[in-house]
């Protein structure tokens, strides 16, 4: 299939870097409570990571017609095709009917649009479970490679990665975090 390289080599370092992001927030998010802290900075930096985690795959999977970087994007002279092929692997890779992925898109949108990008005042619904998202991303990844295929590119794939990442990061979070609660109690 024909692709365009400059939206794929936009697109998936932002998956990725979603992928990142939502792995901070677990970590930092577990080892927070798990030291009980009460600290207005590592607050923050919980809820930016979800901000940011939200924002960047709304870049990838939220509106095709404002996201240059949207996964229809790939090709317009394959965007059917390529449409298809995204649709068709969905359900057997994530577990979810396409009526289910658009459900838990139009959640992931409004989140971006009323609470992580812009703010609304009453907006008071939940967060929508990132355990979707980072199926998707995950299928993404999958789905990607075989896109672009016979080209390939050297890195790992995305759900090795992030267990990679989150066996770094948590031991450095608990010492970080550890020594936030030590400075509490001075």
């Amino acid at each position: 299939m024909q692709y365009n390289d400059k939206v794929f080599m936009s697109q998936f370092p932002i998956v990725k870097r979603f992928i990142y992001h939502l792995v901070y927030y677990r970590e930092i998010y577990k080892v927070y409570n798990k030291h009980k802290l009460q600290c207005e900075f590592w607050t923050h930096t919980i809820d930016a990571h979800l901000l940011q985690a939200a924002i960047l795959w709304c870049m990838v999977f939220g509106s095709d017609g404002c996201n240059p970087t949207h996964w229809k994007n790939l090709s317009k002279s394959n965007y059917d095709e390529l449409k298809t092929s995204f649709r068709n692997g969905l359900p057997a890779n994530t577990g979810l009917t396409l009526h289910e992925y658009h459900q838990y898109w139009e959640k992931m949108i409004e989140f971006r649009n009323k609470y992580a990008a812009h703010r609304e005042l009453n907006f008071n619904k939940p967060i929508p479970n990132f355990d979707v998202a980072l199926k998707i991303a995950y299928y993404y990844d999958n789905w990607i490679r075989g896109v672009i295929s016979p080209d390939i590119f050297d890195e790992p794939p995305l759900q090795e990665s992030a267990s990679k990442l989150k066996l770094r990061v948590e031991p450095l979070f608990d010492v970080l975090l550890g020594h936030a609660k030590e400075s509490q109690q001075n």
